[in-house]
């Protein structure tokens, strides 16, 4: 005999949509001056200075007790003497290579050596002494200055939005019964095509 009943179960069907819970947060944001003091840069020097003593040095030549009046007076008698010595040798040297007591080679291998003398007889003796002072260098830096002035809110403004939970149902739960078979009639008689 076959199955004449179908049955079906069709089941709820739910919607479920959670917004979650909010904390906001309103804090205004913060500012900041800043302002700055300009620094500065202050150098001070004393130059060196240099102080040379030739006492020392002119003593050692024989200079030593003269002043200028005297010093200049006393050089040019001594240019003149030089001088008339100078013509004294140049005529001596000629006599002598006129006669022929002398070469040149001679006359010029003499006055060498008496050239250097007399070069190392104007070298001084003692050397200058030498002093300075000064030479000093100060410098005074004052740094720039840099302010900042922050300006911040001492409240947060803070806004709770709670959250919400909603069902949405879809679909209710049933029952379809289906009758799958043939009508049946009551009485039998009243089945189109009954037969006995």
């Amino acid at each position: 005999m076959d199955q004449l009943l179908n049955i079906t179960s069709i089941p709820i069907n739910v919607e479920i949509n959670v917004t979650r819970a909010e904390l906001k947060l309103d804090t205004p944001a913060p500012t900041v001056q800043i302002s700055k003091s300009p620094g500065g840069m202050q150098i001070t020097a004393d130059p060196i200075k240099v102080h040379i003593d030739n006492t020392a040095a002119r003593e050692s030549l024989g200079y030593g007790h003269k002043n200028i009046d005297t010093f200049a007076k006393d050089e040019a008698e001594k240019g003149i003497r030089v001088a008339y010595q100078a013509i004294a040798n140049i005529v001596n040297d000629g006599n002598a290579l006129g006669n022929f007591e002398a070469t040149p080679a001679s006359i010029a291998a003499s006055k060498a050596s008496r050239t250097m003398e007399t070069i190392m007889e104007f070298l001084p003796k003692e050397g200058p002494d030498i002093s300075w002072s000064g030479n000093t260098l100060s410098i005074n830096y004052k740094a720039e200055q840099l302010n900042m002035d922050w300006n911040t809110s001492p409240t947060a403004q803070l806004e709770f939005v709670p959250g919400t939970v909603e069902f949405i149902v879809n679909q209710r739960p049933k029952v379809e019964i289906e009758y799958t078979g043939e009508p049946i009639y009551f009485p039998r008689s009243a089945a189109p095509g009954y037969e006995e």
